[in-house]
């Protein structure tokens, strides 16, 4: 599947649809990995086969699900949900026949998803964006543009048929498809699954490729934790959330992203610099721009981790609430906003 601009209207930087990764593996993707352009993977046994996430709406699961239909008539009979976010989980209800298997943990936070309520907030800040004036216009353009490609209305959450505490091993059509609990990381209830056949992990959101992460369980050192119990296992195949499929070379690069942060982030605060002062400090510095990481896409999204760092250096649970996302997406927007004006652009888009 080709397209001529991604959901947010910028040029492909990788091929999109559904591409074979190993001898049994697939990963479907959607370019370039931005907000809501998540990827998936498929898993493909002797007589079944087993889906790994969804997309974030509807339209686009059920366009998963046909590329897949092309690719293979062997019935789906695994959802495996690598964590619960929307844009892995919002289209499950789209296969009702299919056993959906999480995490505990991912299943507990399941219960507090809202896609209707993010579908207001859009409609929200879509308002905001035409008739605001100066950062609040600015923020409800940020989140016009993050959610408008999406449509996140009629989803219906399915509770998982099965959830694991820290491993599971299952039969994907003869194939086994091992499950591990690996979070809190990204969220509370992050997992891979790990096909050793295929030599291939489904890493969920524990890998961004090429774009920035961002961390709303705020566990830094557990992140890490995650990315070497991934590099044990050996796979040569990794497919991450958003970006390309990967290797060991690109687990290693965000480890040592973590480790930068951490460190850098941390002085700045201890030192009395605000959020963020230390977000445009580090970004605007010319450290950050001569790092690898300094190319990533969407790099204000760095100002949700210094918000958990800064949690985690005043002894305050690190993790950032639903209820003070929006307060955390502000300081993303005018992050976004003094990046543009000082010219800053990974991936060729107009961010608000």
């Amino acid at each position: 599947m080709t397209a001529a601009t991604t959901p947010h209207g910028a040029a492909p930087a990788f091929a999109a649809g559904l591409v074979d990764v190993a001898d049994g593996a697939c990963a479907w993707l959607q370019p370039n990995g931005d907000w809501g352009e998540s990827n998936a993977g498929l898993i493909l046994g002797d007589d079944a086969a087993a889906l790994v996430d969804t997309a974030w709406d509807l339209p686009r699961t059920r366009q998963l699900l046909a590329d897949i239909r092309r690719r293979t008539d062997l019935p789906l009979r695994h959802l495996l949900l690598t964590h619960a976010d929307g844009d892995h989980a919002n289209g499950a209800q789209l296969l009702p026949d299919a056993e959906l298997i999480c995490s505990e943990a991912a299943a507990h936070e399941l219960d507090h998803e809202d896609p209707a309520a993010l579908h207001r907030a859009w409609l929200g800040a879509r308002l905001l964006a035409r008739s605001g004036i100066g950062a609040p216009r600015r923020f409800g353009a940020y989140v016009d543009w993050m959610l408008g490609p999406f449509d996140l209305r009629r989803i219906e959450l399915r509770r998982p048929d099965r959830t694991f505490a820290r491993d599971l091993v299952i039969d994907v059509g003869g194939r086994d498809a091992h499950l591990h609990h690996l979070g809190p990381a990204h969220t509370a209830g992050d997992a891979i699954v790990h096909v050793p056949s295929a030599g291939t992990v489904f890493t969920g959101d524990l890998l961004f490729v090429g774009v920035t992460p961002n961390s709303w369980s705020g566990d830094v050192d557990g992140w890490r934790r995650a990315l070497d119990a991934i590099a044990d296992l050996g796979a040569g195949h990794l497919v991450p959330g958003h970006g390309p499929p990967a290797g060991l070379a690109e687990l290693a690069l965000l480890d040592r992203y973590w480790a930068w942060l951490q460190e850098h982030a941390t002085r700045l605060l201890a030192a009395g610099h605000s959020i963020d002062e230390t977000a445009r400090r580090l970004l605007l510095g010319d450290e950050f721009r001569s790092a690898p990481w300094g190319r990533w896409a969407c790099p204000e999204r760095t100002v949700c981790t210094i918000v958990s760092l800064d949690r985690t250096r005043r002894g305050l649970p690190p993790a950032i609430s639903h209820r003070e996302r929006p307060r955390v997406l502000w300081k993303v927007a005018t992050l976004a906003h003094r990046l543009r004006l000082d010219g800053h652009s990974t991936d060729g888009l107009q961010r608000p």
